[in-house]
C-alpha cells in the first residue's frame, strides 16, 4: 500500500480549492432562475405579437361582414358572430365554418410557448390567451363564452348554430384545458 503525505500548503490548497467548488455548486441554482425557462426554446415560443394579433388587420367573412384575422381578435369576432348568429342571415351553414377556424387557430397555440419579459420565463402560449381573451373589451371569459354558445337552442335551422359547429367549439374548450 502506497502512503501519500501532504504538507500543510497543499492540505489548505485542497480544503480552499473544496469550498470554491461548493460554493459554485450552491450559486448556479441562482443563475438558472435568472435564464429562461428550458422549455423555451426557439421552435417553441411564439412572439407575444402573434399571440395578440394586430387589432386592424380585417377580412371580409361575408357580405357585410367583417373579422379580424388572426390572434384574440379573431377569437373575440368568431365567438360574437356565432353568439348572435340569428342576426347574420349570410351564415348559411349553421356557425360550421367559423368554429372550424376557431378550432384550427387555438390549435396553433397548443403545445406552444411565449417569452414573458417581465418576469424572464416562458410560460405557456394558452394561458396568455386566456389571460387577453379576458382583457378584451368584448370578452370576459374565454371558455365560458364559448360554453354560452353552445348552450343556445339547436334547431335544424340557420339562426342557431350547427350540430357540427358545437362539435367543433367543444374541441376548442378541449384544446384551452389542455386536454
Amino acid at each position: 500500500m502506497k502512503k501519500i503525505r501532504l504538507t500543510e500548503n497543499e492540505l489548505i490548497s485542497l480544503i480552499k480549492q473544496t469550498i470554491l467548488e461548493d460554493q459554485s455548486v450552491g450559486s448556479s441554482p441562482k443563475k438558472d432562475k435568472k435564464k429562461p425557462n428550458a422549455r423555451c426554446i426557439p421552435e417553441n415560443v411564439l412572439p407575444l405579437d402573434e399571440i395578440a394579433g394586430l387589432s386592424d388587420d380585417f377580412i371580409t367573412y361575408g357580405p357585410g361582414i367583417q373579422k379580424r384575422r388572426g390572434g384574440i381578435g379573431h377569437l373575440v369576432d368568431s365567438l360574437g358572430l356565432l353568439n348572435n348568429i340569428r342576426l347574420n342571415k349570410s351564415i348559411k351553414d349553421g356557425g360550421t365554418h367559423l368554429a372550424y377556424e376557431m378550432m384550427n387557430h387555438l390549435n396553433k397555440f397548443r403545445n406552444k410557448n411565449y417569452f414573458d419579459e417581465t418576469n424572464g420565463q416562458c410560460l405557456p402560449a394558452m394561458e396568455k390567451i386566456v389571460q387577453l381573451y379576458k382583457e378584451n373589451e368584448h370578452g370576459t371569459e374565454l371558455v365560458k363564452d364559448i360554453e354560452k354558445v353552445l348552450d343556445l337552442q339547436s334547431k335544424d335551422d340557420d339562426l342557431t348554430p350547427s350540430a357540427r359547429a358545437k362539435e367543433y367549439l367543444k374541441q376548442c374548450i378541449n384544446l384551452i384545458k389542455g386536454i
